[in-house]
């Protein structure tokens, strides 16, 4: 019995194992792509990765960046960063300021672009009643409103500054929103897949 019992924990962990691996495997995040851009003349690569903050107290709740990196004809290279913010409701809005944080020194991006957005998303309460002769009927008991606020930012990332995070052991990305300041650490592996990107040729 116990030799069973053994055997049947083993294949859980190695079917969780692979189905993560599956489902990590088909995620756009975390993966450098690359295309040539034959409007500009450009070899483009990208990456993109998130980030979920479980801390209450901030009013971020979910983060992306993608980071394109693109190179012309004369090997001349320039980075730009797009940064979605998903933010609750009642967060007051985001300063337009963002500051990579590099090894716990600051470099304030000049922002080319900002985007504000209010979503609103009505989902239906339903449950099941069972009548007298066993017949289930689905019943609409009342609505769910959920509201998002989504901030999109584009930077130009300098050249410079992509040095000091070639060789940083940290790095992490600041805002500001009324009382609140939020601080986006990517994972190890996002900042691993970053540093990849500026390598990339």
């Amino acid at each position: 019995m116990k030799k069973q019992i053994k055997f049947g924990v083993l294949y859980q962990v190695i079917l969780i194992g692979l189905v993560c691996t599956i489902l990590s495997s088909c995620s756009p995040y975390n993966k450098i792509y690359s295309e040539d851009d034959i409007v500009y003349s450009t070899k483009r690569f990208e990456l993109k990765y998130d980030f979920k903050d479980r801390d209450r107290r901030t009013p971020i709740y979910y983060f992306t960046q993608s980071i394109v990196k693109e190179v012309d004809q004369n090997n001349n290279m320039t980075y730009r960063a797009y940064d979605i913010l998903f933010l609750i409701s009642s967060s007051f809005k985001l300063d337009e300021k963002v500051i990579l944080i590099i090894d716990n020194k600051p470099y304030p991006m000049d922002i080319d672009k900002i985007e504000l957005e209010n979503v609103k998303t009505i989902s239906e309460n339903k449950t099941d009643i069972q009548t007298s002769d066993s017949t289930t009927v689905f019943v609409t008991t009342g609505f769910s409103e959920s509201n998002r606020k989504i901030t999109r930012f584009s930077y130009k990332i300098p050249i410079s500054t992509i040095m000091e995070i070639k060789k940083a052991n940290q790095i992490s990305i600041r805002y500001y929103a009324g009382p609140s300041m939020i601080t986006v650490k990517p994972r190890k592996l996002s900042i691993k897949r970053i540093k990849e990107l500026i390598d990339t040729e």
